[in-house]
């Protein structure tokens, strides 16, 4: 019977030789790599996984055999049914008759051409070298070894190291295999090993009984990896060899050791003739006969590894050495450096009689004894590499018999007890040939080079990966922050995963915030996102960033501020508007935090995730965690980041802010997890320090146990204590043995401190002064120094050795890398315990040194590096003022101070520049505004600015006050006092509540720059008159080209009178609207009269249109119109003038806009100018063109439900930045959508006061909400209310005038016809509303047409009798709102119409009408009025 075969995957106790899961990158696939592929393949097991390795077999068959293999999971591995595997062909007679083709290093060129010959025999073709075609190649073992000594012998001086380890690999692949095919030999019930004789099993193991299958000359293969299988001849038993990449993120340390040559996984699938319950459970003890199949495996791989040389026969050459006996009577035993000798006559007879005629004959050929005491073999080489001797060692010494010949002191303790151990040490030679193999760290300097793995983290690493995957998949950001003390491994967990996310398609970026670095936090973050556009604009194809840039146009030139790489983001043939021109624009924090949700909305999506990485959390502030939480909380939820953040968890207290931004998450609904790092266990430590040593694990367990328990698995604190246990010699490396040695009993006796920090200051205490001096300046940067600091420092004579002894000592020594750009000290312990050499009473004094060193080699503070700049204030502001002893010294260095805070206010960086200025201001002297004016002018006005951007309003409030006490007058030649002025208005109008204040304020400056206004602000009749008539002339006495002509004003007086005009403009419309048209009047006058051409001469113009619009619909609406649209090209022309946008904007499209543009236009204007106002800095106008952009949505006929979604994103966004009237204003109108949706009323906590306030501004909304709920009588009770209010230019706004007017007119209309009283009265208010409809529909036929003709159709219905006439006007309202696009007023027309007929009695013609008004309402989303056009 045809025995049956079972699949066994090998590679398993990976654990076992410090190899996790995580390196088998094809049995554990990346949940990242995975997540990519949009239809997984689904594995199939096929019907046959075996191929023949003779010369007949297929090179496809066995790619198909491999693809298989790639597909199973590790699942369907152990799925595999002994059944499904077809029987496997039986290997040519032939190779039963290969010999072994014996090499010498005495060949002749003839016999290297008889090789050639004899290698063409097995399928090597010229046609095959010609076409480069990959073969496989099977050659017997003896002959593979022959061909690999050529391969080696022959090359060139510069690759025969690399050819060397190259066949290393591919030998130890060999070992690995056959170790493979022993142990299932070794597991045969019915044919055990113990039955074989001692000839039968060195038969078993003879290099005459394996064959060797490779790939040669293939493309794909790399050097060292050709080998895909082995097979043993008799018994008959083969394998296939996959050798797999380690997975590419930081959980494998293996690396190109500098030769090309970087570790695999490697896995054997073995083609047993043995039925699976023929072999022994891997429970069952390891039989002797096993430890004599580790003896002959050493055997062989002595000879492999050797090439031969001291094989059969070849141990007569070493005859000479003193401790060979070739006598049979004796065998020799070793012990280290000393040998005995045991006579056989003290065996029994038996087992002498089995010994002399089985073994000492035999024994003698299998391997020289000398080279068992000295491995003198070794230095006779080249190139030799010591463990694979360990293992040959280790496998001859495993033998316990036959006859006790090892018994003794002779057997090493790390003996191997077992094939699978053996085949675990050659499976981690391959996975780490540089740690294991090619002998690995041998010094101090290098022992921990490349050592870059994550140990015991699995978990850790799929949550992040899982978290990752969630984000991609729901789109929908979250957060993840890694707690644990420092040196757990925090940085390094997440690092880990980057690879998979740059694989994934995704955008990664890592940053950390530095305690000494504490002034600019915010930079810090800025720089992680500026970081990002780097890394978008490299993968992004010039298309796509077309589209980015159209997605951004409005924002890029505020972005540049604030992230300068996004302008490589725009295509090249754009052309952005000059820094300068944008160098002033007021932009704040908030705007800062508004403008980057728009970037992240654009270059984040499902398909390109961001992660970003901010590590030390602990130091971070406020405003940084604000900046995170606004990209992570955005109102459109459109942002797809995962954001991560590593903190000390001992070093956060419940006051810290992280526990408050923890907070604000939940509060957003933004999913947060929490991942606790503690110490790794005893098994990760000791995979550690074996891949550390390069030592096998095994092998180093009782020091593992010794390091874990002094660190407490703290990694990088049991680093650094094995790095203490080498420089104090307790660990030593061995030069003959090339590894490292211990004594583990000498190592627990001595007493060494398991504290880190006092460790490295002990290392750093022993180093040089200059070393130390060297490490001293470098901790007083932070964890970073760049090597233009030390360039600056090393001018300076205290510091003039710095760079050379960073370089030369410090780096060599471990503590600092240095990457070409600047210095890194490895760790922030390593920082920390650097900073610690500095007393503590002498900290300041040192910061000071420092700083004025940088600052005396300045070339000047124009020229200087502003990083350099920045790093000298940081050093000098660390000390008391104490330390600067006379006033010049002081104003020194507030005159720097001040030009860092100028600096970093141009970047956006709001914190630091506060901090700088709050410096600057502090080191002038008590009567610096006498002695020192100017700089105290421009120091105070700058900190006002810097504490407005950072939002301490109430601070600059403060400051502002001074200047102006202190100032000597508008006249002053530096325009601070104008600013000042202006910053202070800007401050009261914020505040909302101190309006009248900001009046005055305008009021004042403009008279003290020689404009004659009312200080009491009162003004009659006819002024108003007078003034409005004057402007309206200039305007009519200039043609469009005159009034668009633009130069450069140069005067400054007339830019800050068009200025304060400006403010006073807006400040009038909310204090004194009745005011409000007399003072823009005087300033489009001013304009006009000395022909100002600069930013604010829009605003003018658009301002002066919104007065004639209020008038009437006539002639003076129609010259509104046209000084409208000259005043927005020209807003349009200047690219100065973008912080101008919202105001210009909210004007024009409240008053002459709404009259000539379509209402969409002007809803899609207003989105521009709100997200314009948030960028630039002024929330206030951003918040009115938002409430009013709403309004118009609602009376364009916007989906309802989508609109609530919008509303309910903006509340969150007004929270966000405290805009309490928007907040209000959003409240009110989602009740209005609300009733109109007919879901049921929305509750609105808004304080009564703003609720007045809103009502009086959108009367027509609540207005068009009662007419469509039915209420008719509450109608025309509001219109009444609105007649009654004050006479002032919120009530004339036209758009307002027209709604008011329309649903007005149409519940009068049907009240009239239900015949209540005062009839006449309703018929009268239906006549004078179609009057005003009517003139507005002149002005703009899509927005008012559809509205007059359906109140003309309704007055007609209750005033004529003509049906046709009747009929006739409502299609003509109802073509006009479909052509309109105004759906709900399209239904209005079809429910009035069908209301008609039916008083009419015509009930088909009604119900079709009805049918068609629910379709309307059905796509407006009012479900209220769907149900209420439900026939009964």
């Amino acid at each position: 019977m045809t025995p049956s075969r079972s699949f066994f995957m090998t590679g398993n106790d990976t654990a076992a030789c410090g190899l996790d899961n995580n390196h088998n990158s094809k049995m554990t696939p990346d949940p990242i790599v995975r997540h990519c592929v949009s239809a997984r393949r689904q594995s199939s097991i096929p019907d046959d996984l075996s191929l023949s390795l003779s010369r007949s077999s297929s090179h496809d068959d066995f790619n198909e055999f491999l693809d298989n293999m790639h597909r199973l999971d590790s699942s369907d591995w152990f799925q595999l049914n002994e059944n499904s595997i077809s029987k496997r062909k039986q290997l040519d007679d032939s190779f039963h008759h290969l010999c072994e083709f014996d090499l010498r290093e005495s060949a002749t060129a003839g016999d290297r051409e008889s090789l050639s010959r004899k290698n063409s025999t097995y399928g090597e073709t010229d046609q095959a070298r010609s076409t480069h075609v990959p073969q496989v190649i099977v050659m017997p073992l003896a002959q593979w070894n022959a061909t690999e000594a050529i391969k080696t012998a022959h090359a060139d001086p510069q690759s025969q190291r690399q050819l060397q380890q190259a066949s290393m690999l591919r030998k130890i692949t060999v070992g690995f295999g056959i170790g493979e095919l022993l142990k299932c030999i070794s597991q045969e019930h019915e044919s055990p090993v113990s039955n074989y004789s001692w000839s039968q099993l060195q038969s078993l193991c003879s290099v005459d009984n394996f064959v060797v299958e490779y790939v040669k000359d293939g493309a794909s293969s790399e050097p060292g990896w050709e080998v895909t299988g082995v097979a043993m001849i008799t018994p008959f038993l083969s394998l296939k060899i996959d050798s797999s990449s380690l997975p590419s993120d930081c959980n494998s340390i293996e690396c190109d050791n500098g030769d090309g040559i970087i570790g695999r996984h490697v896995v054997a699938a073995i083609t047993s003739p043995f039925p699976s319950d023929r072999l022994k459970s891997a429970a069952e003890d390891v039989s002797d006969s096993e430890s004599m199949l580790c003896h002959l495996l050493g055997v062989l791989l002595y000879k492999l590894f050797t090439h031969g040389r001291y094989g059969v026969n070849q141990h007569q050459t070493l005859a000479d050495e003193k401790h060979h006996d070739s006598s049979a009577n004796e065998v020799v035993q070793v012990d280290g450096p000393s040998t005995k000798k045991k006579s056989l006559e003290n065996f029994p007879p038996a087992q002498r009689c089995v010994l002399h005629n089985d073994v000492v004959n035999t024994w003698k050929d299998s391997y020289p004894l000398s080279w068992l005491r000295q491995q003198r073999v070794a230095s006779q080489f080249a190139f030799v590499p010591s463990h694979r001797f360990w293992i040959a060692l280790q496998l001859i010494t495993a033998c316990q018999e036959p006859c006790g010949l090892w018994i003794g002191s002779f057997r090493p303790d790390d003996s191997y007890s077992s094939l699978s151990v053996a085949v675990n040490d050659m499976q981690a030679l391959l996975s780490g040939p540089s740690r294991f193999l090619f002998d690995g760290p041998s010094s101090k300097g290098n022992v921990f080079l490349g050592n870059e793995r994550l140990y015991g983290r699995s978990k850790e690493i799929a949550s992040l990966k899982n978290a990752f995957c969630r984000v991609a998949s729901s789109g929908k950001s979250e957060s993840i922050f890694v707690g644990g003390f420092s040196g757990c491994g925090k940085t390094r967990l997440v690092l880990s995963i980057l690879e998979s996310v740059r694989i994934a398609g995704g955008y990664s970026v890592a940053k950390k915030f530095d305690k000494m670095q504490s002034a600019s936090p915010l930079a810090v973050v800025l720089s992680a996102f500026n970081e990002i556009c780097i890394s978008v604009a490299k993968r992004s194809s010039l298309e796509c960033r077309i589209k980015i840039y159209q997605k951004l146009s409005n924002a890029i030139p505020i972005l540049a501020r604030v992230l300068p790489n996004v302008v490589d983001l725009v295509p090249s043939h754009v052309t952005l508007p000059s820094s300068s021109s944008q160098s002033d624009t007021g932009i704040n924090f908030n705007s800062v935090c508004f403008t980057i949700q728009q970037l992240m909305r654009v270059i984040s999506s499902p398909s390109q995730p961001v992660l970003l990485f901010l590590d030390d959390l602990q130091w971070a502030d406020y405003m940084s965690l604000r900046l995170i939480q606004s990209v992570l909380s955005d109102v459109k939820g459109c942002n797809c980041v995962l954001f991560v953040g590593g903190f000390r968890d001992n070093e956060v207290e419940q006051d810290h802010v992280l526990v408050e931004f923890f907070t604000a998450l939940s509060t957003f609904n933004i999913k947060t997890s929490m991942i606790s790092l503690h110490g790794i266990n005893t098994e990760d430590v000791n995979a550690m320090i074996s891949d550390t040593l390069g030592i096998f694990p095994r092998m180093c367990k009782s020091l593992s146990d010794v390091v874990s328990r002094k660190t407490n698995g703290n990694p990088y604190f049991a680093l650094e204590f094995l790095r203490t246990l080498i420089d104090r010699d307790l660990i030593t490396y061995s030069l003959r043995d090339k590894h490292w040695q211990w004594d583990i009993n000498q190592i627990g006796a001595e007493n060494i401190t398991d504290n880190v920090l006092y460790i490295l200051t002990n290392k750093m205490s022993v180093l040089e002064e200059s070393a130390q001096t060297a490490l001293k300046v470098a901790s007083c940067f932070g964890i970073n120094l760049s090597i233009v600091i030390t360039k600056k420092l090393a001018a300076a004579p205290q510091f003039c050795n710095l760079q050379s002894t960073l370089d030369q000592v410090v780096v060599k020594e471990g503590f600092m890398d240095f990457d070409g750009i600047e210095y890194r000290f490895v760790h922030d312990k390593v920082r920390e315990a650097a900073y610690g050499l500095i007393p503590l009473a002498e900290k300041d004094q040192y910061h000071f040194t420092i700083g004025m060193a940088l600052q005396s080699n300045f070339a000047s503070l124009d020229e200087e590096d502003t990083s350099v700049l920045f790093a000298t204030i940081d050093q000098i502001n660390r000390c008391p003022l104490t330390m600067f002893h006379d006033d010049s010294h002081r104003i020194v260095i507030a005159n720097l101070n001040y030009e860092a805070g100028v600096k970093a206010m141009k970047c956006s960086n709001f914190v630091p520049a506060h901090s700088y200025m709050k410096a600057a201001v502090s080191l002038l002297p008590d009567n610096s505004w006498k002695s020192n004016y100017d700089l105290s002018l421009k120091c105070n006005y700058h900190f006002a600015k810097a504490a407005y951007s950072c939002g301490y309003v109430d601070q600059a409030k403060e400051i502002l006050d001074e200047v102006i006490q202190h100032g000597e007058g508008l006249e002053d030649k530096s325009q601070y006092m104008l600013d000042s002025y202006s910053l202070l208005v800007s401050l009261f109008y914020l505040a909302r509540k101190d309006l009248l204040q900001a009046f005055h304020t305008c009021l004042k400056v403009l008279n003290l720059l020689g404009e004659d206004l009312p200080i009491n602000g009162n003004v009659d009749e006819a002024e108003l008159i007078s003034i409005v008539s004057k402007t309206k002339r200039l305007f009519h006495e200039k043609s469009n080209e005159e009034l668009m002509a633009h130069h450069d004003e140069t005067s400054r007086r007339n830019i800050a009178i068009m200025q304060f005009y400006d403010q006073l403009s807006i400040v009038s419309y909310l204090a004194k609207p009745k005011l409000c048209p007399y003072f823009t009047a005087r300033w489009a006058h001013f304009c006009l009269t000395h022909n100002v051409s600069c930013q604010y001469t829009p605003g003018a113009f658009v301002s002066f249109s919104s007065i004639l619009c209020c008038e009437s619909f006539d002639d003076d609406a129609r010259i509104a119109c046209r000084i409208g649209k000259i005043g927005m090209l020209m807003l349009s022309r200047n690219d100065s003038a973008m912080e101008e946008i919202p105001g210009v904007y909210l004007i024009h499209y409240v008053y002459a806009g709404s009259l000539i543009e379509p209402i969409q236009a002007c809803v899609n204007m207003m989105r521009h100018a709100y997200e314009i106002g948030m960028q630039t800095g002024d929330p206030s106008k951003a918040a009115f063109n938002l409430s009013i952009m709403v309004a118009k949505q609602i009376k364009a006929g916007t989906n309802l439900l989508a609109l609530k979604r919008d509303i309910g994103n903006y509340l969150k966004l007004a929270s966000q930045h405290a805009q309490r009237q928007l907040r209000c204003n959003l409240l009110m109108m989602n009740k209005v959508v609300s009733s109109l949706i007919g879901d049921g009323r929305e509750e609105c906590s808004a304080d009564e006061k703003d609720i007045l306030a809103w009502e009086e501004s959108e009367f027509s909304l609540e207005m068009m909400t009662s007419f469509y709920l039915g209420h008719m009588e509450r109608v025309c009770h509001k219109s009444k209310l609105w007649e009654d209010l004050d006479d002032s230019m919120k009530k004339k706004v036209p758009f307002r005038v027209i709604y008011i007017a329309f649903f007005s007119g149409l519940a009068s209309a049907s009240l009239y016809s239900y015949g209540k009283k005062n009839s006449q009265r309703h018929l009268s208010n239906v006549a004078k509303s179609l009057a005003i409809l009517e003139k507005a529909a002149n002005f703009s036929k899509w927005n008012f047409e559809n509205k007059a003709s359906l109140l003309r159709a309704t007055m007609l219905a209750i005033t004529a009798e003509d049906d046709a006439v009747i009929q006739s006007e409502f299609n003509r309202a109802i073509l006009a709102s479909q052509s309109s696009k105004f759906v709900h007023e399209e239904g209005l027309a079809c429910e009035l119409a069908g209301i008609h007929y039916k008083k009419r009695g015509m009930k088909s013609l009604a119900l079709s009408f009805f049918g068609q008004a629910e379709l309307c309402y059905k796509s407006w989303g009012s479900h209220v009025k769907v149900r209420q056009m439900m026939p009964n």
